[in-house]
């Protein structure tokens, strides 16, 4: 980064048009006067992150001010960049240079959340990259956005017999909404396949990864919707649900929010079947299928936008950490199984999660690799 990167980074902060990861940048050189945002460690950004995040929400619970206060509030920040553009400081290292070759430990400021993200991939074996700038689809005859602009015609692929499939990358999430008016909401590193127009018998989908179902109750002619994930199968008629089947996990959970669900295994010699109720959740595993009454907020926060914890063990809430900010998570030395409590918004960096779960005594380090980023996680 030379002088005039230095000075155009400034000038998007001053313009509002910079992006998240500048903003924090920049806001760490002023609150620190430095000219140079290299002297500091990592440990004094999050505390300094941390400490910004606590002094807004103390501003925004406080009595509504005027915007005269406001704006004398800002004024340090507005004269510091002032100040900093007038001077046309040199803010940079030889690491900034080039001079020296980057280490593997991360440079990188912060890590962006992850947002709606998702390729489609239809029976014919087109694909389509979904637009960021769009929440979800709709599938029919075809194939639009939840804002109604067309997508892509489905021609002769109009049949219960032809799979199309949608998939999210770790940091991406998508909404659908399938032919029968059932909404899914697809999270981090998942795929769902689905037909065009589902038969008169059944109304079948299979998933891997994790999903939030609304399905669709149909009264006239009750058509059972079924949920096929490797192992297990979940079959109801109309009902809110959530179900967390990734590979790389032992356990496939299916959590009930309203109606009811009959949960079973499958591929097996012995199959095992359970009947949830609202606020319950099943755990199939090698062993068969367990029921346990829940608090379903954790393990439904993420569609609305939150992490949500509540004696979430570290090991779990890393693993839902990882897969936002698609980072892979690391661990150095011995970690306590810390329970973590609170609500995270999905859209906060990760620095700024990093630095609530500091409070828990856990110390992370951030490490950029050739083609990816790993979040170390210290006693």
């Amino acid at each position: 980064m030379n002088r005039e990167d230095v000075k155009d980074i400034l000038t998007r902060y001053r313009t509002d048009t910079c992006t998240e990861a500048e903003r924090q940048l920049v806001e760490r050189w002023i609150v620190h006067g430095s000219a140079d945002p290299l002297d500091l460690s990592d440990d004094q950004l999050l505390e300094d992150l941390l400490a910004i995040r606590l002094r807004l929400e103390r501003d925004f619970r406080a009595e509504k001010a005027t915007m005269t206060y406001r704006f004398r509030r800002w004024l340090p920040y507005v004269a510091a960049i002032v100040f900093l553009l007038s001077a046309g400081l040199w803010l940079f290292r030889d690491q900034w240079t080039g001079s020296k070759q980057p280490s593997t430990e991360s440079q990188l400021v912060d890590i962006a959340p992850g947002g709606n993200r998702a390729t489609l991939t239809l029976a014919d074996g087109r694909t389509v990259n979904l637009s960021v700038a769009q929440k979800g689809i709709v599938v029919g005859d075809g194939v639009t956005y939840l804002d109604g602009s067309k997508l892509v015609e489905n021609g002769n692929m109009k049949t219960a017999s032809t799979f199309n499939s949608i998939t999210t990358p770790k940091g991406g999430t998508y909404q659908i909404k399938l032919a029968d008016g059932t909404t899914v909401w697809l999270n981090s590193a998942s795929t769902l396949k689905y037909p065009s127009h589902f038969d008169k018998k059944e109304r079948v989908v299979e998933l891997q990864g994790e999903a939030y179902f609304d399905v669709r109750s149909i009264h006239s002619t009750p058509t059972p919707f079924r949920v096929i994930t490797p192992g297990h199968a979940v079959e109801v008629l109309g009902t809110q649900f959530n179900i967390s089947a990734y590979a790389e996990d032992v356990e496939t959970k299916t959590t009930l929010v309203a109606g009811r669900v009959r949960v079973q295994t499958v591929g097996r010699t012995t199959n095992h079947t359970a009947v949830l109720q609202p606020g319950q959740q099943s755990t199939v595993s090698e062993s068969g299928v367990a029921v346990n009454d829940v608090d379903v907020s954790p393990f439904i926060g993420w569609k609305d936008g939150f992490f949500i914890f509540k004696g979430t063990e570290l090991r779990e809430a890393m693993k839902q950490i990882g897969r936002w900010y698609n980072v892979e998570v690391i661990y150095e030395g011995f970690i306590s199984p810390t329970p973590f409590y609170g609500k995270i918004s999905r859209e906060d960096t990760l620095a700024e999660v990093l630095a609530i779960l500091k409070e828990g005594n856990i110390n992370f380090r951030i490490e950029q690799q050739a083609t990816s980023n790993r979040l170390v996680v210290m006693p």
